[in-house]
């Protein structure tokens, strides 16, 4: 960074780009990015910038991405399982992922390296599996925290791991800004049928509708008459959101069965990314699943720009860079 007048930044797992929002709104220059989903990347493209290719990042020799101060990205990480293991988490064929965010890393040897991730990173076996990731990058100082998005303006409590890491002493993590947290109520306010993405949603079957009658603001399918339970139903199923309150954390609002405050309906693509504090001008595309998928998967950009915001005073501070 120093000698440069930006700080340049790749971008890993990009999907719909709310991480990179956050950071593209602090000012980093964002070179190079990747995701494999073409839905998302066409989001990415028309919203963030068209500097990304889409590909399967295992393909994708370390070679050809530029070099950069930053990396940042939150790699699908599935293999939380206990049983049968006892270490070797980064072995799990589910967190190959997370593996090649690792070794492109350690490939390109940025000075600072940003990792998103569900807030199981660290609870999995007893910390081991974060144990692996600060052993293979051990040449960096490692911050990690579960941080709750409702604490940054986020109108949902949605906690997510961050881990930091840099080569230029040790970052911490934002502070949050806010202990009255913003609300349902708040997310949606002003919202019509003119911004885009209010109308994507999905259209449930009568049958499903009638159960929707039964939840009350802030309920779940615990309300529905037990005739319409089901064994396998879990808290979050038939949620419905309240207004005053903030959201539970999005999911696929269709698998969800996240529910409207008032209507009977499950919440379109624009409440949901209401929610996770994007602006209205910022697009979905492809099908309805994709565009659902693409806002349940994103880092709530009001969260990444705290971050962001966070590393760019570090270094400003240590006169790595020079605004």
């Amino acid at each position: 960074m120093k000698g440069s007048n930006s700080i340049n930044v790749v971008s890993l797992f990009h999907g719909c780009g709310g991480l990179d929002l956050g950071f593209k709104r602090q000012g980093y220059n964002i070179i190079w990015a990747i995701d494999f989903n073409k839905a998302a990347c066409e989001t990415y493209r028309n919203n963030i910038g068209e500097y990304d290719i889409c590909e399967d990042i295992k393909n994708v020799d370390s070679s050809v991405i530029p070099d950069c101060d930053i990396i940042i990205g939150g790699s699908p990480c599935q293999g939380f399982s206990n049983s049968n293991r006892h270490t070797h988490y980064l072995d799990n064929p589910k967190n190959f992922l997370v593996k090649e965010y690792i070794r492109i890393v350690k490939d390109k040897q940025p000075l600072i390296f940003v990792l998103e991730n569900v807030p199981q990173l660290l609870s999995c076996g007893n910390g081991q599996f974060i144990d692996e990731i600060k052993f293979q990058l051990k040449d960096y100082d490692i911050n990690y925290k579960v941080l709750c998005a409702a604490d940054y303006n986020v109108p949902q409590l949605r906690r997510r791991t961050i881990v930091i890491g840099s080569k230029i002493g040790k970052i911490n993590h934002p502070h949050g800004y806010t202990t009255q947290y913003r609300t349902v109520a708040d997310a949606f306010k002003g919202l019509n049928n003119t911004i885009p993405n209010q109308l994507d949603y999905t259209h449930s079957k009568q049958g499903t509708i009638e159960r929707m009658k039964y939840i009350p603001q802030g309920g779940n399918f615990t309300s529905l008459p037990i005739e319409f339970q089901d064994s396998r139903m879990h808290s979050d199923i038939f949620r419905r959101l309240d207004y005053s309150k903030p959201s539970v954390t999005i999911a696929n609002p269709r698998k969800q069965l996240l529910l409207h405050p008032t209507e009977n309906r499950i919440v379109s693509v624009r409440e949901c990314a209401r929610i996770q504090s994007f602006p209205d001008d910022f697009i979905f595309y492809g099908n309805l699943s994709d565009k659902q998928q693409q806002v349940a998967d994103a880092v709530p950009p009001l969260l990444s720009e705290a971050i962001a915001k966070q590393i760019k005073e570090y270094i400003i501070q240590n006169k790595f860079w020079v605004a």
